[in-house]
């Protein structure tokens, strides 16, 4: 009898394991996954509601004037309030919660030391200041507080004005989502950061 227990409890514990070891498989794919597309929608936000972006046809994109910034508590950086013309921009749209948009930062931010003030880059989030002021406290994957590691400028929208006027308009639906504006003051890419060097580049040098 104790031969057939034991060997039943083996039996059980090894397809514990296994069960386990596919779980992990599992959480890391979802993990790659988001590291390339991005996360959806705003957390404890039930389905329907929340979402950084729309569904259905984008009123916004690329060529379109690009919206005035409504924004409430910048950050980090000085504010930028001289509008949009003579001056690229990149609006790009994240949250601290977001793995793919932390990811993003440290990219961004060498983005903006290489091209100095040639560019404006401006991290929009829906968060309050008080997260964002923890976040920037915590530390990051290198060991330093996240405001040293961020060289641009961060700023809390004003009740979610600029996320619906760029996010839900170009009917884009996950962050980090980032919108180059050109000297024109129109919209000239809309994509993940990790694809923005080269069109940046290219706005830069009006090709």
């Amino acid at each position: 009898m104790s031969l057939i227990r034991s060997s039943y409890v083996g039996r059980r514990t090894r397809m514990s394991v296994r069960s386990f070891n596919k779980c992990v498989v599992g959480a890391a794919v979802c993990c790659c996954i988001l590291a390339f597309t991005g996360c959806g929608r705003l957390r404890n936000s039930p389905p329907g509601e929340g979402w950084l972006g729309g569904s259905g046809v984008a009123s916004l994109g690329v060529g379109d004037p690009a919206p005035a910034l409504n924004l409430d508590q910048w950050m980090t950086g000085e504010p930028a309030t001289s509008g949009f013309e003579g001056k690229v921009h990149v609006v790009e749209f994240w949250a601290t919660w977001c793995g793919p948009c932390r990811v993003s930062m440290p990219h961004l931010s060498e983005l903006q030391q290489q091209f100095g003030d040639q560019v404006t880059m401006i991290g929009v989030t829906a968060e309050d200041a008080p997260t964002v002021e923890a976040f920037l406290a915590s530390e990051s994957p290198d060991g330093r507080p996240w405001n040293e590691v961020i060289q641009y400028r961060l700023v809390t929208d004003n009740q979610g004005a600029t996320n619906e006027a760029y996010m839900r308009a170009a009917n884009q639906n996950g962050i980090p989502t980032a919108f180059i504006v050109g000297r024109t003051g129109k919209i000239e890419w809309i994509g993940h950061p990790a694809d923005i060097d080269a069109p940046l580049r290219h706005a830069i040098q009006g090709s």
